[in-house]
């Protein structure tokens, strides 16, 4: 079954946190990344937006944190 737009956003920003816009729009070829951001926000996923110089970047706050395994 195919994921939704919102699930892949989602992972996408698990894996590239501080991505704008555009890149997601690049990378996923979704359209309407802020109606899917609001959508996350609407199913309770803190989703924050800081601007970077000049570009909104969006930021998962809250989640599972992505570890490196350095040794």
């Amino acid at each position: 079954m195919k994921r939704s737009q919102e699930e892949r956003i989602l992972d996408y920003l698990e894996t590239h946190p501080g991505a704008s816009s555009m890149e997601i729009t690049y990378a996923l070829r979704i359209v309407n990344v802020t109606g899917r951001i609001s959508d996350l926000r609407a199913r309770g996923i803190h989703v924050e937006a800081r601007r970077e110089d000049g570009v909104h970047r969006y930021y998962l706050v809250g989640q599972r944190q992505i570890g490196l395994g350095l040794a």
